[in-house]
């Protein structure tokens, strides 16, 4: 940890994808679950003030490191290009 902030890359053996915003976070979901990649979803603890001074705090999406791959290409393909086009 430094000043406070944690490796968020691993928990508990998983693999960080990507911190996903909220307005993505369902499809994410979706398209993770209709590809069977299981999955954790985590927001950090800052939430509480970032999520008043922004109005929202990113989705910290977790996979088994198998599927690393698979689900950073799914979220490449479909929600990276979403969040360009808005």
């Amino acid at each position: 940890m430094f000043f406070g902030v944690k490796d968020k890359s691993e928990y508990d053996g998983l693999k960080l994808v990507k911190e996903v915003h909220p307005a993505y976070s369902g499809l994410y979901a979706e398209l993770l679950q209709e590809n069977n990649i299981p999955f954790l979803v985590r927001q950090e603890g800052a939430g509480g003030i970032f999520k008043i001074v922004t109005g929202w705090v990113p989705d910290d999406y977790y996979v088994r490191p198998e599927d690393y791959d698979k689900a950073l290409e799914i979220y490449n393909a479909f929600i990276e290009i979403e969040a360009e086009e808005n």
